[in-house]
């Protein structure tokens, strides 16, 4: 059997692949934030993504506003990051081909 087509590694190809959609449009900051500093961000986010004055401006420009914690964003994409090398391996040939 083609060790990329082991069941594990197509689930991880598909769990990879199909994850752009969870990701949606973050917002990002670059490295090295001190923690404190990402925690009044995040916070201010998950604020505005509450507030009803933006929700309803949304609604009006036909918008999507689907908010996704912070935290869930960051565990995604270290669970993404840390696929086995087979998996890694398909993704690229996959989206090459």
């Amino acid at each position: 059997m083609d060790q990329f087509k082991t069941p594990a590694v197509m689930r991880g190809v598909a769990r990879v692949i199909m994850a752009s959609g969870d990701f949606g449009r973050p917002m990002l900051i670059g490295p090295g934030n001190p923690p404190d500093r990402v925690k009044i961000l995040r916070d201010a986010y998950a604020k505005a993504m509450r507030d009803p004055g933006l929700v309803d401006e949304a609604k009006k420009s036909q918008m999507d506003m689907e908010y996704t914690p912070g935290e869930d964003l960051q565990t995604l994409m270290k669970e993404l990051m840390n696929q086995p090398r087979d998996v890694i391996e398909r993704v690229k040939k996959v989206l090459a081909d």
